[in-house]
């Protein structure tokens, strides 16, 4: 939604921050044997004629795979509480189903136009997560969409870097937002290159 709303209204978006995540379409370009057995319930979640909901609320439990110790006592309970109420579970299949549907076409859409987002964009992605393994060099696959205005690297995390590590991403957050006003200022003069600065 964010890079979205970075395409729609570049007027009104200073900056982005993306968390463990590509392209819908970029993703789906390069889906292979490797993606579709790492993330197939993306095609799960995002049938139409074949529901997800009816499974997931059988045995939400047995869907839901985290654990306190890994998101922390608190994270846990909100994601465990959220999979146990059927219209949160119906939220989230909608999303993933616009994300094979409405926002995929409005990506290839900009695509095709050569749009970009003209903003500063910030990218972190999770060392124990797959993004490397799936994408190599995960800010060439946002340089497409952002050119040079982009920032960004790993976090020492599994996928749900903002449960299981918030010290490390708030500092990288802070970071690249306080030096946002610079980013642009900066930008302007030296024709919208940023440089790199790998997320500790």
């Amino acid at each position: 939604m964010a890079t979205r709303l970075a395409l729609d209204h570049p007027e009104a978006v200073s900056a982005v921050s993306v968390l463990d995540a590509v392209p819908i379409g970029e993703a789906l370009r390069r889906c292979d044997t490797t993606f579709a057995a790492s993330w197939w319930h993306w095609f799960f979640l995002g049938q139409t004629d074949k529901p997800a909901e009816r499974i997931i609320n059988a045995d939400p439990d047995a869907w839901y795979k985290a654990t306190s110790q890994q998101m922390g006592a608190e994270a846990y309970e909100d994601y465990h509480r959220a999979i146990h109420d059927p219209a949160t579970v119906h939220a989230m299949c909608e999303d993933y189903r616009a994300g094979l549907g409405v926002d995929r076409e409005h990506d290839d859409t900009d695509r095709r136009a050569g749009r970009r987002i003209t903003c500063p964009l910030q990218v972190l992605w999770a060392t124990r997560d797959d993004m490397v393994d799936l994408y190599s060099d995960v800010l060439h696959v946002w340089r497409e969409w952002a050119g040079d205005r982009l920032d960004g690297g790993p976090i020492d995390s599994g996928h749900h870097i903002a449960e299981e590590a918030p010290e490390a991403l708030v500092a990288a957050l802070r970071e690249f937002w306080a030096n946002t006003e610079g980013l642009n200022s900066r930008a302007e003069h030296t024709g919208g290159h940023l440089e790199r600065r790998p997320a500790d």
